[in-house]
């Protein structure tokens, strides 16, 4: 499980991660209405004193990663023991590991400019509705 773990559970997180979230459309205490983005937890956010920005809560981002890191283990785990023992192939894992770095260097890229970095989310909100997320794009409010 070990092999299984770094051939294919990580690259398949961090895939996962970036391109596949859930967008919040919520009604924010003394701001306006804004989209956030994370599963199970919200952990960016549009930044109210500049346009462009972004606000980034590092626990909520932790804990969504640890979920996902989870979610896929336990999926790979269940297919190599009950339906069909995985073997990864190398080009398979290569090939994952590379669509892994670009998103990776892609969420880099997104994420660095001018993003506000906090430790958490100091705020309440009220879901006004919620949907499916790719690569960040939340529905609008």
């Amino acid at each position: 499980m070990k092999k299984l773990t770094l051939n294919l559970v990580l690259p398949f997180t961090v895939i996962l991660f970036l391109t596949v979230s859930r967008g919040i459309c919520a009604q924010i205490e003394d701001a306006p209405n804004s989209g956030l983005d994370g599963f199970p937890l919200p952990y960016t956010c549009p930044n109210w004193g500049s346009s462009m920005a972004l606000q980034f809560f590092v626990v909520e981002f932790i804990f969504d990663l640890l979920v996902y890191f989870a979610l896929v283990y336990l999926i790979v785990y269940l297919i190599d023991r009950l339906v069909y023992p995985i073997k990864p192939y190398k080009a398979i894992s290569i090939t994952l590991y590379v669509l892994a770095s670009i998103f990776l260097c892609l969420a880099v890229l997104m994420y660095s400019q001018d993003t506000t970095f906090y430790l958490h989310r100091d705020f309440d909100i009220k879901v006004i509705r919620s949907g499916l997320s790719f690569w960040g794009y939340y529905p609008s409010c």
